[in-house]
């Protein structure tokens, strides 16, 4: 059986590969980021939650685009993957997920965007008794604070585990379109047995290059999202090809 490259060997085929390319995987980046912004402040920063129904609005509206930008997250994995592959890359292929199977890429989206969803909830909650005791000119109690603390550290950790194993499924859609959504949760799934760690540290080995975008005025982090986006599509690559 053909052995898994390690995280210096993904790395090395992301950069050899996005040679020539920098410039469109760059584009497409701040394609989607633009388009992310304009959405989100269109749809969601319309509302402004200050009772139980407005924050019940908020967390649909902002469950419902999450869901939406799964269409470009299948359009996202279809450029790297072609950028991987060797194939002729456009800006344009960002909106692929819009052409294919754009239902399956939404679905795809579901326990990800829930995930986000749940992590959020513990801080807004806090917000919410925050401001009620300051209305109140109350003081809260130190061991909430905490509590919350913990309560969405341990679903940013569960949050984690999901993302690792169902980090596959826009590249499966890709590579198996016949395939019905939940078949393809399945197959990520079982194909990142074994192999979480691998695409964690992965992610992690970013982390420096990250920060010094970001010291560097952020400018930088754009190169950095592409360089990451097309080694997580090199992974792929040697996860399907062991």
């Amino acid at each position: 059986m053909k052995q898994n490259m390690n995280t210096s060997m993904i790395k090395a085929t992301a950069r050899e590969q996005l040679l020539g390319h920098y410039g469109t995987s760059i584009a497409a980046v701040i394609l989607y980021r633009i388009l992310a912004i304009i959405i989100v402040n269109i749809v969601v920063g319309a509302i402004i939650p200050s009772n139980l129904i407005s924050y019940l609005i908020y967390f649909a509206a902002t469950l419902l685009i999450n869901l939406f930008f799964g269409v470009f997250q299948s359009g996202l994995a279809y450029l790297f993957m072609n950028i991987v592959y060797g194939q002729p890359v456009s800006v344009s292929d960002l909106f692929q997920g819009f052409r294919n199977h754009p239902d399956k890429a939404i679905i795809l989206q579901i326990p990800l965007a829930v995930m986000d969803i749940l992590t959020i909830i513990p801080l807004q909650l806090f917000t919410v008794i925050r401001a009620q005791n300051r209305v109140l000119n109350g003081a809260i109690d130190p061991k909430v604070p905490l509590t919350v603390l913990a309560i969405t550290l341990m679903i940013s950790i569960v949050n984690i585990y999901v993302r690792l194993m169902f980090s596959q499924s826009y590249y499966l859609l890709q590579d198996f379109p016949e395939k019905d959504a939940f078949s393809i949760l399945k197959t990520s799934a079982k194909l990142m047995k074994g192999h979480k760690h691998r695409l964690l540290l992965l992610y992690i080995s970013y982390i420096p290059l990250a920060i010094i975008g970001t010291l560097a005025c952020f400018l930088p982090l754009l190169w950095v999202i592409s360089y990451l986006s097309t080694a997580t599509a090199a992974f792929y690559q040697d996860l399907v090809q062991r």
